[in-house]
């Protein structure tokens, strides 16, 4: 399937080649996105993109299906799961809170968490909720990272406990991560008494007439959501990754929106202010937009620019002397990517339902409109360029994904994998098994006849390796861990092992 329909508007249709070549207009640079954009044969499941200015919506083109397995269509109405992009909503309404009183971005960790011992070279007095949020606070805790984004929910009222658990110094200087998204969404809550999704959505979706937006997926249908997609090969097509639960939406990377809402945010970013009577003024905008932590622009980054600063949820970064405000989002399946320029006036998202190189490709759709908008010299070349290397990507990608999992099939853990086990023989397996420091147990089960793992709400499928030995998959060509059982003198199953982490059958 092809790219088609992409600019709405006769008039873009009569633009002829030369005029294209001399794009020097935001107008005029959406009418050559359909050349780059109509060049790539395959973009599936689905892809959009959308293209602004303050006033004005250059670009709306929404192609393919939300699900391939059904073939319901994507549309500009359709939530998709957008993951750290989170941070810049998220941003913005710590800015509002602190100009309201509610929350200040210049108390301290020390201020909030008085008792809790973080560690050895960490004073929490040093450092403020506004360094949590620009990346600064030198700290690691990758247990409590995994578990918000992947396992489960955690009450704010467990933080300090897994802070002095598991949280670890690490160097000191910019350092992105979830972590700090976390932990201040877990202080909004100690402090006010309500989550960081009702605080978006009551300060900033509401306001904004963002309703295909929300940060809890059961506030949309399950058929209405696009689901997740990885590219198994020709013989076995798409993968589907099911949407995340509310458990695993968290303050770092927990927002679903629209390819329209997704416009509605960056006019609004554009003008620099919401709209009347929405709380969101000029400097409350102007706040989240002003860089709080300095970054090398020789650090590498997704989007292949130099980056000097990073906001209240923003990278701020050069794109050929023009300042860019942007930032990307991935998980299992997806990858998204916004960006604005206040020089150039222009704004633009980009949305995959798959993680077939779209990492890749979303930043490189972005950096293509902005060359189209300033004339680059080489906007043409370039485009060329990444129209062929795109299906080559396609290709390298999933023969690293299968030598990678030949390579984890080889771990000596998993012997010779002759083993064939009966129904019988897994069933005694099935049952809770607890760790208190992972926080959540794991639930193991028979579906189907095949062994089912579930840590919190992260599932897992166990495929039989040798006796008391599985290798542990979310998706086919995921990572293959060992998953060890251990049975006592008696024979009896009483713990099991992943990745270093024991958990007790209870």
């Amino acid at each position: 399937m092809r790219f088609s329909n992409l600019v709405a508007g006769a008039a873009l249709a009569l633009l002829s080649p030369t005029l294209l070549a001399q794009a020097q207009t935001p107008d005029a640079a959406a009418a050559r996105m359909q050349g780059f954009l109509s060049g790539f044969e395959e973009l599936g499941p689905g892809y959009a993109v959308v293209a602004v200015t303050a006033d004005d919506v250059l670009l709306r083109e929404v192609w393919g299906e939300r699900r391939a397995s059904t073939g319901a269509p994507l549309t500009a109405d359709t939530p998709i799961y957008i993951a750290s992009q989170t941070k810049a909503y998220m941003g913005l309404l710590a800015a509002q809170l602190d100009a309201e009183g509610v929350l200040s971005l210049e108390s301290t960790l020390a201020d909030h968490w008085p008792d809790v011992r973080f560690p050895d070279g960490v004073n929490p007095e040093d450092w403020t909720l506004r360094d949590l949020i620009s990346h600064q606070v030198p700290v690691s805790a990758d247990l409590i990272v995994i578990l918000e984004a992947y396992v489960t929910r955690i009450d704010p009222a467990d933080y300090p406990k897994l802070i002095e658990a598991v949280m670890t110094a690490r160097e000191p200087g910019f350092d992105y991560d979830n972590l700090g998204y976390n932990l201040y969404g877990a202080i909004l809550e100690t402090v006010t008494g309500r989550s960081w999704q009702d605080w978006l959505e009551e300060r900033i979706f509401d306001p904004l007439g963002q309703t295909h937006t929300s940060a809890r997926t059961s506030d949309f249908d399950l058929d209405a959501q696009s689901w997740n997609h990885i590219w198994t090969g020709p013989e076995t097509g798409w993968f589907e990754v099911r949407p995340k639960t509310d458990a695993q939406m968290q303050s770092a990377g927990g927002i679903t929106s629209s390819p329209n809402d997704m416009i509605t945010w960056l006019q609004m970013n554009l003008r620099g202010e919401g709209p009347a009577g929405s709380g969101l003024t000029e400097a409350i905008v102007t706040e989240a937009h002003t860089i709080a932590a300095e970054v090398s622009r020789e650090a590498r980054n997704a989007y292949e620019l130099p980056c000097y600063g990073y906001a209240l949820g923003w990278n701020v970064c050069d794109f050929e002397g023009h300042t860019l405000y942007a930032h990307g989002g991935g998980y299992t399946g997806a990858r998204t990517m916004m960006a604005f320029s206040p020089d150039l006036g222009v704004g633009i998202g980009v949305f995959s339902n798959s993680d077939n190189m779209t990492g890749w490709l979303t930043s490189r759709t972005m950096i293509q409109f902005l060359q189209f908008v300033i004339d680059h010299e080489d906007a043409d070349r370039w485009m060329q360029i990444r129209q062929e290397q795109y299906p080559q990507r396609i290709e390298r990608l999933l023969d690293m994904r299968r030598a990678s999992l030949d390579e984890d099939r080889d771990h000596q853990a998993f012997g010779d994998w002759s083993w064939t086990p009966s129904a019988s023989d897994l069933a005694v397996y099935e049952g809770e098994y607890v760790n208190d420091v992972m926080y959540a147990p794991v639930t193991i089960s028979v579906v189907e006849g095949r062994l089912q793992a579930a840590w919190g709400d992260y599932r897992f499928t166990g495929a039989p390796a040798q006796t008391d030995v599985f290798g542990l998959q979310q998706h086919p060509l995921d990572e293959m861990l060992p998953l060890q059982f251990e049975r006592d003198e008696a024979g009896e199953i009483v713990a099991l092992t992943y990745e270093d982490a024991r958990f007790d059958r209870r």
